[in-house]
């Protein structure tokens, strides 16, 4: 997969356009080359929109070949915005390249303690070295039935980008990785996040 880049202009006031080297919605040609989704529900199933949209202050995403144009709400500003939306972008694209790679790969069924050892290795060498970058670090505490049950820690605790992480993230990397993973369970109480990297709401 080449690298993901990805570069920011207003349109106006409240939107900003993201142009991306890489397809964003692998929906096909609509109507009029775009889509428009308002929430997280409506964008189920479109890996950057869904990302997007749960960034705090953001109201609508419109993806188009190789654009994702994106409106703020009301009284949040895009110097608060910019950095989460890039990271929400490139994420999930890094997911929906991983998942088309290993799409057609034979499964192979791990026990829990085969995904145990193997769910920590990548916490070692790919998952902590990732949330590092923002202060971050994801503590491994069990497997069960093939769910990886963790914690959040330090500039992730609390962070308003935590649900992006977890899912864009930290579960694309193991459903790559990890034959058979079904899925995370976070047991992080993010209320008692003292240093968050992205606070939830503005400063």
């Amino acid at each position: 997969m080449s690298e993901v880049k990805v570069g920011a202009e207003p349109v106006d006031q409240a939107r900003y356009k993201f142009t991306v080297n890489h397809p964003v919605h692998g929906m096909g040609g609509g109507a009029d080359g775009a889509y428009r989704f308002v929430s997280p529900a409506d964008a189920a199933g479109v890996p950057v929109a869904e990302a997007v949209l749960g960034v705090p202050g953001i109201e609508e995403v419109v993806l188009s070949d190789g654009a994702v144009t994106v409106t703020r709400a009301q009284g949040v500003e895009w110097c608060d915005l910019e950095e989460q939306v890039l990271y929400a972008i490139k994420s999930a694209i890094t997911e929906m390249d991983a998942e088309q790679q290993t799409s057609t790969a034979a499964p192979t069924v791990m026990d829990d303690d085969a995904m145990y050892d193997a769910v920590a290795e990548m916490f070692r060498t790919e998952v902590n070295p990732m949330v590092a970058q923002h202060g971050g670090a994801v503590e491994l505490i069990d497997v069960q039935d093939a769910t990886v049950v963790l914690r959040m820690m330090g500039g992730c605790q609390g962070c308003g980008m935590a649900s992006v992480t977890l899912r864009q993230g930290i579960e694309g990397t193991l459903k790559r990785a990890v034959p058979g993973f079904k899925g995370i369970q976070d047991i992080t109480d993010h209320s008692a996040g003292t240093d968050p990297y992205f606070t939830s709401e503005k400063k």
